[in-house]
């Protein structure tokens, strides 16, 4: 962490008037421990937060940006969208920051929302499996009333960041919402995966989903090495940077007079793969910008062990799972996308948004009813049974029974089942 990573690279232009001339405070703690509150553009606040997070990062940098409805809700739509991920300054050199800046800004002019991931992914992908490891840890705070708390936790466990996102009506730090970072001295890996069979020990070995059919949600049927594809069913594991994360949300403490499980750090944002609103744009909630409350350069990085290592768990929270899933069958057809199966078995392609005519032979589907999502599909129809899995598709296809009625016929869905391995094995 440098005084480099406080300014952009080079100059950023922007079409915003109001982004190159609105100036925002912030307090910089030099290397030298001097101390100057100052102000600096929109602009600077954001090249300096994602330089702040990412100027060591070798791996992708997600930028992500989200709409409100008409309610106010936010939705974030660009977390599976290759062009929202960017190497970080260890990989692609200097102007690191000109690409993701420049998409941060196109969206912020859209009068939408932009965040920003705190820790690398190692694919271009938004979910938690993305992320291998992370240089920093982090918390997110939102209720207000609670600064004398804030205040004592810091002078403990002091920030090298500190984010005002903008989410409450005043501006000091008694109103809550809050991020708050902190820097690592050694990268930390996400995941740890013991094999209680052979005590072989497998870092960031990924969760393998196997969807239950219908509107079913999916569930853990093992961990595979990311090497050797090896599948582990009996395992330990621990998800580190989850773990971590959420021992400074249980040392800060529970909302008062409360659920003791209510936390002032919000819980949610102890995941991995989390989002934080990238500082110098707008939270379009309240109107205002997000900005750098605070960074120091003066302090160094934290050791895990000595900054997190001693602190409580909390109860209940299962730091360490202890996982034996050989009951639950692995059946690597089932993983299969449904966007890869379906041309092979319906003769059709599914476009990028889901959502298509239904390919049963009986149903003539004028008006688009039926969706794709991940390895499963459904048709909206209220009378078509068109929903499942590969097989049911095949079913579909072939005139059989779906869903349950081909689950409870044992020797039909063998044959079907036997018919698919047959049609897809080149594409397991």
């Amino acid at each position: 962490m440098t005084p480099a990573t406080l300014a952009p690279a080079a100059p950023h232009t922007s079409r915003s008037a109001t982004d190159e001339t609105l100036k925002l405070p912030v307090t910089i703690r030099d290397r030298d421990g001097s101390e100057d509150t100052t102000e600096r553009s929109v602009l600077w606040h954001r090249a300096s937060h994602l330089g702040l997070l990412h100027a060591a990062t070798n791996g992708y940098v997600e930028i992500a940006a989200g709409r409100r409805n008409t309610k106010g809700k936010l939705h974030i739509y660009t977390r599976e969208f290759d062009g929202h991920f960017f190497l970080g300054g260890a990989a692609a050199g200097p102007a690191w920051r000109d690409r993701p800046l420049h998409l941060a800004e196109r969206h912020h002019l859209r009068r939408e929302e932009v965040f920003v991931g705190p820790a690398p992914r190692a694919q271009r992908r938004g979910q938690k499996e993305a992320v291998h490891y992370t240089r920093c840890l982090w918390m997110d705070i939102d209720p207000a009333g609670y600064g004398p708390r804030i205040d004592a936790f810091l002078s403990r466990f002091p920030a090298h960041l500190e984010i005002a996102t903008a989410g409450g009506e005043g501006e000091d730090r008694d109103d809550g919402h809050r991020h708050l970072v902190w820097f690592l001295s050694k990268a930390q890996v996400a995941r740890t995966v013991i094999d209680k069979s052979t005590g072989a020990l497998y870092l960031n070995a990924r969760e393998v989903l196997q969807g239950t059919g219908g509107r079913g949600r999916p569930r853990i049927v093992g961990y595979e090495d990311l090497r050797t594809r090896k599948l582990i069913t009996r395992a330990k594991v621990t998800d580190w940077i989850e773990r971590w994360n959420f021992r400074l949300i249980h040392e800060l403490g529970a909302l008062d007079g409360g659920d003791a499980n209510r936390y002032v750090g919000d819980r949610k944002c102890r995941e991995r793969a989390r989002v934080l609103r990238l500082a110098g744009t707008i939270n379009h909630r309240t109107g205002r910008y997000a900005r750098i409350v605070r960074v120091d350069l003066s302090l160094p990085p934290y050791e895990i062990t000595k900054f997190v290592g001693e602190l409580r768990d909390p109860p209940r929270s299962r730091p360490v799972r202890e996982r034996d899933l050989r009951g639950h069958a692995y059946d690597p057809y089932r993983l299969i996308a449904a966007s890869v199966y379906f041309p092979v078995l319906a003769g059709v392609e599914v476009p990028a948004s889901g959502n298509m005519h239904c390919p049963s032979p009986a149903h003539p589907d004028e008006h688009p009813s039926f969706s794709v999502n991940g390895t499963v599909f459904h048709c909206h129809a209220e009378m078509c049974p068109a929903e499942g899995t590969i097989y049911d598709l095949h079913a579909l296809m072939t005139g059989r029974p779906v869903g349950d009625a081909l689950k409870e016929n044992k020797p039909l869905f063998h044959t079907v089942a036997s018919e698919v391995r047959e049609r897809c094995g080149h594409l397991v």
